[in-house]
């Protein structure tokens, strides 16, 4: 056990499943008299499953320590991957009641083999740009989640639990072979020999030294991404790039499937000389390179707006404000003639009639350099007949040009 990681002056919730693992450390914390709060799931998907339900409710009364257990429906789960959808459930209900508690910090009993088992599946899914094995501090679902066991051998824990005459009870399903991870740990992991584990650690620990090195230069990097929600690659090393890539991707896709064969496909496709290029990496995301910019959209990302208006008004939208004042590309002389006028998000066929003849708005934003996630939401104002008046900052109808303004559409930069 770790106990540097752990402060006997915070309140913890501890996830007890009721196995050997779980079981071994919440007594472990017991004994050492740390402030634990311990938190069951029931999901009901095993016909055993209210054995290890009682387990921890006993064990909990025994030593007085309060227990709150959450008794799932299986209807409630839809036909997806059940881990997932249990995990989502199971880190809820450590929020909720952790809140309860004023504390964010979780306590998981992940051992040493788990962490195996975790660098063996990432081998085969070609998994390398991102931490091997489990970390032992990590946010999930905004929550502060401590493993203190990452050392320690499961043959241990069994010791641990025969000589504490701690009771557990082991899950049947963790011996069948339905699941990568049960096949990994049933007919993967006993093949290995002593000496080949140490190989299989030593090599996770080297590598993830590299790997930390790097997410912490790429940190200011991955900030600026998170606020804009763009950036220019080119100002990333090349050698940064694909521990920089994981970590974006990271946080719209499900971590396993992203692999090595899909960051390197990135990166070829952005250090190509096309200038835009769409990579699809999952049913909802693109990874999008325009120009020298990157980003991710997801399709809940793709907004379209329509507003309309019948005089003049001085608003802030969320797309754009409506000022009084402003700069000359972002005005237009709207009279009463021209109303109701529509500011909405650029169409596919959008024209306009410039200075220099009609355009299409797709080649205007090219011709400006505009990334295509901008694009998407940039806002167009149309008078009653459905002609485009003003595009802000980009270009204004021909017979709008030389009148003075009375409105400035501001857009806002997302």
């Amino acid at each position: 056990m770790n106990w540097e990681l752990l402060d006997k002056q915070t309140t913890y919730i501890v996830g007890v499943s009721g196995g050997v693992d779980s079981m071994a450390l919440l007594d472990m914390l017991v004994e050492k008299q740390y402030q634990v709060v311990a938190c069951h799931v029931n999901y009901h998907f095993r016909q055993d499953s209210d054995i290890d339900q009682k387990n921890v409710v006993d064990y909990c009364h025994a030593h007085c320590v309060d227990c709150h257990v959450y008794e799932a429906n299986p209807d409630d789960f839809g036909k997806e991957n059940f881990q997932h959808q249990a995990r989502a459930v199971r880190y809820h209900f450590y929020e909720t009641i952790g809140t309860n508690y004023q504390t964010d910090k979780v306590i998981l009993g992940h051992h040493y083999d788990d962490v195996l088992e975790n660098i063996v599946m990432q081998q085969q899914r070609g998994n390398c740009y991102n931490y091997q094995g489990i970390r032992s501090k990590t946010k999930i679902f905004g929550l502060e989640v401590i493993r203190p066991l990452l050392d320690t051998k499961k043959e241990s824990l069994y010791a641990y639990c025969k000589k504490r005459n701690v009771t557990y009870h082991e899950d049947y399903t963790n011996f069948q072979t339905h699941f990568t991870r049960d096949k990994i740990r049933n007919e993967v992991i006993p093949q290995l020999t002593k000496e080949q584990k140490e190989t299989i650690m030593l090599q996770a620990t080297i590598l993830n030294q590299d790997i930390l090195k790097k997410e912490a230069q790429i940190a200011p990097y991955y900030q600026q991404f998170k606020e804009n929600e763009i950036i220019d690659y080119t100002q990333i090393e090349t050698e940064l790039l694909p521990v920089f890539l994981y970590a974006i991707l990271k946080d719209v896709i499900h971590p396993p499937k992203i692999s090595k064969t899909l960051i390197d496909e990135i990166i070829k496709q952005i250090q190509s000389e096309k200038p835009n290029i769409e990579v699809k990496v999952s049913v909802n995301v693109l990874f999008i390179k325009e120009y020298n910019n990157i980003s991710i959209l997801a399709k809940n990302q793709q907004l379209d707006y329509c507003l309309k208006y019948d005089k003049i008004v001085y608003a802030r939208e969320e797309m754009f404000f409506l000022e009084a004042i402003g700069h000359i590309d972002e005005g237009v002389c709207i009279e009463e003639s021209d109303f109701p006028i529509t500011i909405r998000n650029a169409q596919p066929g959008d024209r306009m009639i410039t200075s220099g003849g009609t355009k299409r708005l797709s080649r205007l934003f090219i011709d400006r350099k505009i990334p295509k996630k901008m694009r998407r939401i940039w806002p167009v104002v149309v008078r009653n007949d459905g002609t485009i008046i003003l595009v802000p900052r980009i270009a204004k109808n021909i017979n709008y040009l030389y009148t003075k303004p009375n409105v400035y559409v501001v857009k806002l930069d997302h």
